[in-house]
């Protein structure tokens, strides 16, 4: 009788096999994770958008007010750090003063944000054109180091 069973050689085999896709594997989730946690950005900054279109078109300018708090007053939208007690991953959106510029800052590892966004920035900039907004792109923003990679905001671009 023959006996059953699997030989190491045949084991090893399938153990390297998982080993290989795990590493092909793991980077790509995390990188799908990030890509999700930044799309949470996108469906707040909506809302945000709309604000600043209506304050562009009934006033002609962006608001200029030294102090965010009053910017963000000035919208009728949440202040700056009030986003992060409603989202699960943004800390902050700011309204940059006299170019419109919105920046999203994300919370850090710690929030349960993924590594490869955490504590990372981008911004969402209006393009104007006779005296409308008629588009918005997303570029990195703040220092290197704070910029987060484009690969999480192409979808926006």
């Amino acid at each position: 009788m023959r006996p059953k069973g699997f030989t190491l050689i045949e084991l090893m085999i399938v153990v390297a096999i998982i080993g290989v896709l795990a590493a092909i594997a793991m980077p790509q989730y995390n990188k799908y994770v990030a890509r999700t946690q930044v799309a949470e950005a996108f469906v707040i900054l909506g809302q945000v958008k709309q604000a600043l279109t209506l304050y562009y078109q009934e006033n002609g300018k962006f608001p200029d007010d030294p102090a965010k708090n009053k910017r963000h007053e000035a919208l009728g939208i949440p202040l700056p750090t009030q986003y992060r007690a409603s989202a699960d991953y943004v800390n902050q959106i700011v309204i940059m003063r006299h170019n419109g510029f919105i920046q999203v800052r994300f919370d850090g590892q710690a929030q349960g944000v993924n590594a490869l966004i955490a504590g990372k920035r981008f911004e969402l900039r209006p393009s104007v054109s006779s005296g409308v907004i008629t588009s918005w792109t997303c570029a990195p923003a703040g220092k290197p180091v704070l910029q987060i990679d484009e690969a999480y905001i192409k979808s926006c671009m």
